[in-house]
């Protein structure tokens, strides 16, 4: 655990390194566009986000510089997603705390950092899915966010069109929809292992 620690500590500082123009302006986006709760765009910032993290690169072949270094794939997996998680949750939860001060249930926010992370995870997992796949990080995953928004908007009622309440996007039910982002994240990660990117 304590060797983990250590790696996620220097793959930070790396990505800092090389991201940090990008990950400044995310970080204000994240801010004010979660704490205001418009709900498109917050989830195509969030996504837009993702695709700049380990997807990228994935698929600019940066991979090979960060797997030469002494990690497993399933550190750099983690790595990228635990840095991914806090780099959105972080500056939500400053902006929620900010801007509604005394006004806003502890539990109404928790729900609302809840609903980021579920989202977040989901569409981190279809980014690695869609590249180790020999996709895009963009192109492929966009479309399925369209897709995933659409489809979840369909029917007045749960009855009608179950898929509301696993929609990463939608969120119908919370846990329902947390269980199928970490199945998502699962199964990301065992392609990410098997398929990969060779060192």
């Amino acid at each position: 655990m304590v060797n983990f620690l250590n790696k996620l500590e220097v793959y930070f500082q790396k990505e800092f390194t090389e991201k940090s123009g990008r990950i400044f302006i995310f970080s204000l986006i994240f801010l004010f566009f979660i704490t205001f709760d418009i709900p498109f765009l917050t989830l195509f910032f969030i996504f837009l986000f993702l695709t700049n993290m380990i997807g990228h690169d994935l698929r600019n072949g940066k991979f090979s510089l960060i797997i030469s270094l002494p990690y497993s794939y399933r550190e750099v997996f983690f790595s990228s997603y635990v840095l991914s998680l806090l780099l959105i949750v972080i500056p939500s939860s400053i902006g929620l705390a900010f801007f509604n001060f005394g006004s806003l249930y502890l539990s109404i926010a928790l729900l609302k950092i809840l609903s980021v992370i579920i989202f977040a995870t989901a569409y981190f997992a279809i980014i690695i899915i869609s590249v180790t796949l020999g996709g895009d990080t963009f192109g492929i995953p966009f479309l399925i966010l369209i897709a995933d928004w659409i489809l979840g908007k369909i029917g007045s009622s749960y009855a009608v069109n179950p898929y509301k309440y696993i929609s990463p996007s939608n969120q119908g039910n919370v846990w329902a929809s947390l269980i199928f982002s970490v199945f998502l994240l699962l199964l990301s990660l065992y392609l990410f292992e098997k398929r990969g990117v060779q060192k």
